[in-house]
């Protein structure tokens, strides 16, 4: 049986495309299959994939439309799990072999992730919080599930029918993970699993001015989703989700406050208020 598919979805990744497959061919672990789909280049990425000539490539081409040749890649995986890695991305030469392990340790896990080093413009390590509830609050934030370090059950996607959706553009991975984690549980490992990239010509560094009211869109959804998860039996929680949470976000949408203040004084609420728990039970995670 394959275990693994790797996607990549490549467009226009001529300069770095090489060092990316290269870093997947050399994983210590071996059984998987690595999906290089080809989202409309108009350089030279295509010759780059055609010039390998080794047997756990599977190249497809497709035309432009970013978040359908993702999906294309992802149905297309035979594997037991997907591994997610961008087109300028590289990955620890272990990265495979610790996912693999740790998700065949843990089956109550439905996806996992990991912490990033970044190079190039930027330089710095990035870690995220390990464990199901601290992830899905940190949502509030950011997107805690790093998508290139990204690593999830296929046959948990068709059961629960997750992709990822055009209109979230590209936060489309913000929204996938927040979807991952309303049917299952999500997981970080305490390990540096994929080298990131960080340049000028990235799309988000691009488009991130206009952004934020995509990322504000899925922060509310997360916001609703926590509040689904509190009952109305103790009293303190009754509070916070009949009373206060409306009148702040009342307050956010007369402007009276930022939404980046307004995400963090709720995260700082769960954060420090002791009544307020989600209805999960904790796993013992084996690391």
């Amino acid at each position: 049986m394959l275990e693994i598919s790797v996607v990549i979805p490549v467009h226009n990744a001529a300069s770095f495309l090489q060092e990316t497959i290269d870093s997947v061919l050399c994983q210590t672990f071996h059984n998987f299959e690595l999906i290089l789909i080809d989202d409309g280049s108009t350089d030279n990425s295509v010759e780059i994939i055609q010039s390998y000539n080794d047997p756990r490539i599977r190249f497809i081409p497709c035309e432009h439309d970013f978040i359908g040749t993702v999906n294309r890649g992802y149905s297309e995986a035979k594997g037991k799990y997907i591994a997610q890695l961008d087109h300028d991305d590289l990955m620890m030469p272990k990265r495979l072999q610790l996912q693999h392990d740790f998700m065949e340790q843990n089956e109550g896990i439905a996806a996992c992730g990991g912490w990033m080093h970044c190079f190039g413009k930027y330089t710095h390590e990035i870690r995220v919080p390990l464990e199901h509830n601290q992830i899905v609050l940190n949502m509030l934030l950011h997107g805690p599930i790093l998508n290139p370090t990204g690593f999830v059950r296929k046959q948990f996607l068709l059961k629960h029918q997750i992709r990822h959706q055009s209109e979230y553009a590209y936060y489309a991975d913000y929204k996938f993970w927040l979807d991952v984690s309303k049917k299952g549980k999500l997981a970080n490992m305490p390990e540096t699993l994929t080298l990131y990239r960080t340049s000028d010509e990235q799309a988000t560094e691009k488009l991130l001015p206009g952004l934020s009211a995509t990322a504000g869109k899925i922060k509310m959804e997360v916001l609703e989703y926590l509040c689904s998860q509190l009952t109305d039996e103790n009293q303190l929680s009754f509070i916070l989700k009949r009373k206060l949470i409306p009148v702040l976000i009342r307050l956010k949408e007369q402007d009276a406050v930022s939404d980046d203040t307004f995400f963090r004084f709720v995260y700082e609420m769960y954060q420090r208020y002791p009544a307020v728990e989600m209805n999960s039970e904790q796993l013992n995670l084996k690391f």
